[in-house]
């Protein structure tokens, strides 16, 4: 039966039906052939997983980012990054990747942090003497760091679904964060001065430094206040997401004034939709992973790897080369919310910590936003940059190469993802 429900679900994508409707589809066919579990109890174990308090940070986060596109912040973020350290040849790679690590924190979303820095790097940069291909790939790999930086909606999906603290996994994913921005960092710089991009640089000023915090002052208060508010016990991360879209509307309503109140309506729906399309896919996950615990195919995972005699790096070794290839066909978010539940039953088994494993997951996740044909950076990218999606893909090879590299670090290393438990 556990073959049956898996080439349903695959006919399903293979001929193109949207990720959700998939789901629910194979899921429903398989109950109404099988009699594995009656439609009541479908209902009624769906709501019960969705009424959650935790998944309310969802649309709160999505709002936020939303705002935050519409705000400007990522304009200002860029401008100041780029008055430290853009009179180094070279040196606005390094200012593109640290505001897009400053963006993924606020937003949580790798599509809105490469949509909202695209629209503003990727002409700048070119005035500065970089080829647009190279800022595509950039801002295409730069933008998946806004779903391991905290806050992180991959991270909140995560913890609902592993019954994780989202408080650990958000202090988990600062780190290794931090590493793929470096990362990130260092083969952009690099390509940048082995090239000469970039050599129409304009000197140092302190007094451009001051203008330019002074204008990104506000939206750099947005991390500090939100995490600030989580880390230190005063906000769950769901009050802490509700208090990003306070302090987002108010910066972007009186402080930039760049959004009025004729522009809340297009930002409520857009959040709507995004919300609405997350937890429709995440429904119908939360019933495929129901029916494959019902028939038994975690169980099979945990006896396979159990014949085989795996180690815990073995697997997540395997792990890695499945979800990279899965990556290439399957969105992040289908990787997380169907894929991951599976194997987690195998990850206690192992005696891999959750969290360990939830850093190695989203990475790969991250992986799979860049890599082709259905990277959704790179038709975000392409569509901002207007360039194919043959020269995006091209762009951010040398970041994917980076990022597998971040990966297997990760990997064999899980002191750094656990480091500030």
């Amino acid at each position: 039966m556990s073959i049956l429900l898996v080439c349903l679900i695959l006919f399903l994508l293979v001929i193109g039906v949207p990720v959700g409707f998939a789901l629910w589809l194979s899921g429903l066919a398989f109950v109404l052939a099988t009699g594995a579990t009656s439609l009541t109890q479908v209902a009624q174990s769906i709501y019960s997983s969705l009424d959650s308090f935790v998944l309310l940070a969802v649309p709160f986060f999505i709002l936020a980012g939303n705002i935050m596109l519409r705000s400007g912040f990522a304009k200002h973020l860029f401008a100041f990054m780029q008055s430290l350290v853009g009179g180094v040849p070279g040196g606005a790679s390094i200012g593109a990747t640290g505001a897009s690590a400053i963006f993924g924190a606020m937003t949580g979303s790798s599509v809105a942090s490469a949509a909202a820095l695209g629209r503003t790097m990727i002409p700048t940069m070119e005035a500065l003497g970089y080829p647009r291909r190279y800022t595509a790939g950039l801002m295409a790999a730069g933008g998946t760091l806004g779903i391991l930086i905290p806050p992180s909606v991959a991270m909140v999906i995560f913890a609902e679904l592993s019954q994780q603290s989202v408080k650990n996994l958000f202090l988990a994913g600062v780190v290794p964060g931090l590493i793929s921005a470096t990362a990130i960092g260092i083969v952009a710089f690099t390509i940048a001065f082995r090239h000469g991009y970039g050599t129409r640089t304009e000197a140092f000023s302190l007094r451009a430094v001051w203008q330019t915090f002074v204008k990104a002052g506000p939206a750099l208060g947005m991390p500090a206040i939100v995490l600030g508010g989580i880390y230190l016990g005063y906000t769950t991360p769901t009050e802490a997401a509700a208090l990003s879209v306070v302090y987002g509307l108010f910066i972007g309503m009186f402080v930039y004034r760049s959004i009025g109140i004729s522009d809340l309506p297009q930002i409520f729906l857009d959040s709507a939709r995004g919300t609405g399309s997350i937890l429709f896919i995440l429904s119908g996950a939360l019933f495929i992973g129901m029916l494959a615990t019902l028939v038994g195919i975690p169980q099979s995972i945990v006896e396979l790897i159990t014949a085989y005699n795996l180690s815990p790096i073995g697997f997540l070794l395997l792990a890695n080369v499945m979800l990279i290839a899965l990556g290439c066909f399957l969105d992040g978010f289908t990787l997380l919310t169907v894929v991951a539940p599976l194997l987690l039953p195998t990850v206690a088994a192992l005696g891999i910590h959750p969290i360990h494993f939830a850093i190695v997951l989203v990475l790969n996740i991250e992986i799979a936003a860049v890599t082709p044909p259905i990277g959704l950076n790179l038709f975000v990218i392409t569509g901002i940059s207007g360039t194919s999606m043959k020269d995006v893909a091209i762009g951010v090879a040398p970041f994917v190469a980076a990022l597998v590299a971040v990966l297997l670090l990760l990997t064999f290393t899980p002191y750094l993802s656990l480091l500030l438990l």
